[in-house]
């Protein structure tokens, strides 16, 4: 059984609130497998993936509760086969930190024997900070009474510790769902810089071939959720998006609207738009034709079509 920690607050940005433990709770699902070959590459080897997790969240939240009032958190419990053949629990308690907590380490171990004496199973606990500090977050809990002692380590890592350009330059596409984690608080008060952020991994992500649009539409979820724009860069952002996923071949076709994350459903949107435009637009060409065939003049034209009388005297000119 493996046990990973991540503790998240909602965030808020524009009047409204970022749900940051369902959305991880949301993309470690989706993105299961690079999540563990991200933080825990050792584990990962060991596991066939060749078969898919089973997913018993209910049975995680039942079994492990945090009875501090008003605590939110998000759980995922997996049953996966190992490459030797049996099977593994692989559990996860969503509760990405955002600020120093003294208890932490505590906490931690209360997690750990809990689950140990339920199950007893092997566990490896994994502890994963995103708050922006980059001061040593503890990764031990410690006992010592009369006697008594308890020495309790388990696995822990900041998404501070690892550098943009390390993320950036990383093949693993859950290094880019670090990567926007640590941007929430890097463009917290830089709405452009939020914007260029976000078109730059977008644009990074749609034209890497290596990733299947899957993992691309969850990634893409994640961060337009996670870092909100303001209405006029959402749009600026969809159409840019727009433009770049009709130049490359068939793109639009690989994209699931219903599963589709905003900014791509924006695209969708657009793309309907334009299309309603275009197809009046030549309506309204092949009325305003025919009326100059049958002689009608450009002011009459102008003030029926409300077109340009310049635009007309175009169309005059086709067809002499």
């Amino acid at each position: 059984m493996v046990v990973a920690w991540v503790r998240e607050e909602t965030t808020p940005y524009g009047g409204s609130l970022v749900d940051q433990d369902g959305l991880w709770k949301k993309v470690i699902g989706e993105l299961f497998e690079d999540f563990l070959l991200f933080f825990v590459p050792e584990l990962h080897a060991q596991i066939d993936f060749g078969k898919s997790p089973d997913f018993l969240d209910k049975e995680l939240f039942q079994e492990i509760a945090d009875k501090k009032k008003g605590r939110r958190f998000a759980d995922r419990l997996a049953k996966v086969r190992l490459k030797n053949g049996k099977e593994q629990w692989i559990l996860i308690h969503i509760e990405v930190q955002s600020k120093k907590e003294t208890n932490f380490p505590e906490r931690m171990f209360q997690y750990f024997y809990r689950i140990y004496d339920r199950h007893q199973e092997k566990i490896v606990a994994i502890a994963v900070h995103t708050s922006p500090s980059k001061n040593a977050i503890p990764d031990r809990f410690t006992y010592d009474y009369l006697g008594t002692q308890l020495h309790y380590m388990y696995r822990n890592y900041q998404t501070e510790a690892y550098s943009d350009e390390e993320l950036e330059q990383s093949d693993n596409i859950f290094s880019k769902i670090v990567l926007a984690a640590k941007a929430l608080y890097q463009t917290k008060d830089e709405e452009h810089q939020r914007y260029l952020f976000k078109r730059k991994l977008m644009r990074e992500l749609i034209r890497n071939q290596n990733y299947t649009r899957t993992a691309v539409q969850a990634v893409f979820h994640f961060i337009d959720y996670l870092l909100q724009l303001p209405d006029a860069y959402t749009k600026q952002l969809s159409e840019e998006i727009r433009s770049m996923i009709r130049k490359e071949t068939e793109l639009m076709e690989l994209y699931n609207k219903e599963n589709a994350s905003p900014t791509i459903k924006n695209v969708f949107d657009l793309e309907l738009e334009k299309g309603i435009e275009q197809g009046i637009e030549q309506g309204v060409k092949k009325v305003v034709l025919e009326m100059l065939r049958k002689g009608t003049s450009t002011d009459f034209i102008a003030e029926v079509t409300h077109l340009e009388k310049d635009e007309i005297e175009k169309l005059r000119e086709m067809l002499q």
